[in-house]
Order: structure tokens, then C-alpha cells, then sequence
């Protein structure tokens, strides 16, 4: 088969797990593109998304056809660039930029994830037009919007989580749970225990919360690893939190996931959205316990190996929590122990996951020849 993946990112977990997938579907014998968004556009994606919000307010207007003939050539030129695991095609407006790389390429699928509603509305009739089948793969709690307010369903509907996969069929649509492909070899390590790991300190993923416990604890080393989708207000709050709290330190972004863990006893994942983070298998196949928000996704992604928290919770529950995985040598035994198993299922095994993945697509794919 011919897939073709597209997205908004070519950061973050999401895209690392998209890569991962297309290079084993490329090992099997499958073609695989990917089309992902450039990172930064400080002129023509903004200038893009004024005409689309324009267009959507002229929608019973004559004038509506002529804007969107003006809008389909923005930000659709196409150019290849290396990225880990699978080299990935990148332009600025991707629903404009699928047209250009569909020509070329005749894939026989498109699966879409971690894209934003108006994209995914506009590569959905591209699709339907062309009579190509689409999937859309769930990887965020924001992506129910695409069935709720897009009210674009696509061929074939998976989710990475079932808390995800829940939340559509409450819409009244079928979905299948496909994790996201972690390849935990890469970041099996030895750790030392000696830190508390936080990555990505943003404050959507409750970077924020760090301060107060790292100043109740300052007995506890905290490293903050920064990411690639951080901006320069992020690191600028970061290094003005550190400034503070002598016992927290910043690590720079890297691409090597065991460098990530070898300092980690816990790893603190305090987000203010529901996900379910790859770093969480990551450590946890460390035998790295987890210390997270309790949202159903990381309550599904933590299960028995680690602890959670209410995201309404005070400092001081936080505080408590990491105390106890902290200081009760038994208990803190009992979670890395948990974290293992855990992280040994057999649902997240990448080759298990691809083969339920690669069969349900060739489904959809015979169905529309």
C-alpha cells in the first residue's frame, strides 16, 4: 500500500510516533510520505488563517468562491527535509500543500493526526473528491472538535487511548485504539534515581506546578528537559524559576530518549490537558515510576505504575504525593515494580501495533477498490 501521513507538527511525541509507524510500515514493504506543517511561518500562515476566518464569516456571500480560490495556492509549496526515523515533506498550509504531494505520490490512504480543525475539514473533501479514504488517528483531547464541531468524520477512526476512544463513540462513532507506536529500546537506560525529571516545562503541561514543590523539597534535585516546541517565553519563565530554586537545573532538548532518564528516581508529568505522553512508557519501561495529573488519559497511561494527582489539587497534594514515592524505599519499590509490568504490556509492544494497524487500513483500502 501507499500511505500518506499528514500533520501540523513535525514536533513532539505525536510526530515521533508518526515517523516511528511510517518507518515500519516502510520496512514491510509499504511507500510512505509524510506532509507536516513548517514549524514557524510568521507571515504566510497567519496572513492564510485571516482569509480563511474571513471566508467563513462571507459563507452566504457571492464573494465566498473567489476567496477560497485565493486561499488554495497559499502555502503549498512542498520541500523534503531528514527527519529521525523518516524523512518527512514539510510546506506551510498542509491542505494546500496535499494536493501538490497527492499528484506526485497516488496514495492509496491519508491518515491525519495532530491537525487542526480547518485543515482537516479542507483535506477531508480533498479526499472525498478524489475518492481516497481517510483515517484520523485521535492523539489529543482537542481532536474530538474534528467529529463535535468540524462534523468531518473520516473513513476510518482510531484513537490512542481508550479514553479518547470512549469520548467518540459517546458522539455515536466507532473507534478502534491504536497506541502510539514507542519503541522502548531506544530509551532503555540505567538510571542513578538520583532526580525528579520533568519534560517539557511549559505551563499547558504544568511546568508551573515545579516551583512550589521543588521549594517545599529542596532535599530533591529536579531537572527541567526542555523541548523543541518551547518558545522564547517559555525558556525565559524557565530560567527565571531556576534562578530561585537552587535544586532545579534545565537540561537542553535532545533526540536521545536515554539521556533523558539516567539521572530519573521519578518522572513528574503535572499537565493541565488530558494526553497520553510517550515519555510516560519511556520511563516506565525504565522501571521509572510516574507522577501525574489525573486525567483519564494518563490515568490510562500511568495505570499501577506510578501516582496521581487531581488537576484542581493544591501544591501541598503534589508535595505529599512525591513524598511518599520519595521517601518510602518500600513503596517507591512497589511502583518501579508496577512501572515494569506496566510497561511490558503486550498492547503497547510496537510490532503488536502494527499489526492490528496495517490489516484494519488494507480493510478500508479494499473497500474503496
Amino acid at each position: 500500500m501507499k500511505f500518506m501521513f499528514i500533520s501540523n507538527d513535525t514536533r513532539g511525541g505525536s510526530s515521533v510516533s508518526q515517523r516511528q509507524l511510517a518507518r515500519r510500515l516502510t520496512e514491510r514493504g509499504h511507500e510512505v510520505e509524510i506532509l507536516a506543517a513548517t514549524p514557524h511561518s510568521r507571515f504566510v500562515r497567519p496572513f492564510y488563517e485571516k482569509q480563511v476566518d474571513l471566508s467563513t464569516k462571507l459563507r452566504s456571500s457571492r464573494l465566498r468562491p473567489a476567496l477560497l480560490a485565493l486561499q488554495r495556492p497559499v502555502g503549498r509549496h512542498i520541500r523534503h527535509i531528514e527527519t529521525p526515523d523518516h524523512p518527512t515533506w514539510i510546506c506551510t498550509i498542509p491542505e494546500n500543500g496535499l494536493g501538490v504531494l497527492r499528484r506526485r505520490f497516488a496514495p492509496d490512504v491519508v491518515v491525519a493526526s495532530s491537525i487542526d480543525r480547518v485543515s482537516w475539514r479542507r483535506i477531508r473533501a480533498q479526499l472525498q473528491a478524489a475518492q481516497i479514504p481517510s483515517v484520523l488517528y485521535l492523539r489529543e483531547a482537542s481532536g474530538k472538535g474534528h467529529l463535535t464541531v468540524t462534523g468531518a468524520p473520516p473513513d476510518l477512526l482510531l484513537a490512542n487511548a481508550e479514553s479518547l476512544a470512549e469520548g467518540a463513540r459517546a458522539e455515536g462513532y466507532e473507534c478502534t485504539v491504536i497506541p502510539s507506536i514507542v519503541e522502548l529500546e531506544k530509551s532503555r537506560t540505567e538510571t542513578t534515581r538520583e532526580a525528579v525529571v520533568l519534560v517539557n516545562p511549559i505551563e499547558m503541561l504544568g511546568g508551573d506546578r515545579v516551583w512550589a514543590i521543588a521549594k517545599a523539597r529542596t532535599d530533591i534535585p529536579f531537572v527541567l528537559r526542555e523541548s523543541n516546541i518551547m518558545s522564547a517565553a517559555d525558556h525565559a519563565a524557565v530560567q527565571r524559576g531556576i534562578a530561585a530554586h537552587p535544586n532545579v537545573t534545565v537540561a537542553p532538548y535532545t533526540t536521545t530518549p536515554t539521556e533523558i532518564y539516567r539521572t530519573a528516581k521519578v518522572l513528574l508529568v503535572p499537565h493541565r490537558v488530558d494526553n497520553r505522553p510517550r515519555v510516560i512508557l519511556e520511563a516506565q519501561a525504565n522501571g521509572i515510576p510516574v507522577l501525574a495529573t489525573e486525567f483519564p488519559g494518563l490515568i490510562e497511561a500511568v495505570g499501577e505504575g506510578g501516582a496521581l494527582v487531581p488537576n484542581d489539587a493544591e501544591p501541598a497534594e503534589w508535595i505529599n504525593a512525591l513524598g511518599r514515592m520519595w521517601d518510602d524505599p518500600e513503596y517507591y519499590q512497589q511502583l518501579c515494580d508496577a512501572a515494569r509490568r506496566h510497561a511490558d504490556r503486550d498492547d503497547v509492544n510496537a510490532e503488536r501495533i502494527l499489526d492490528r494497524f496495517e490489516p484494519l487500513v488494507a480493510d478500508l483500502v479494499a473497500q474503496y477498490n
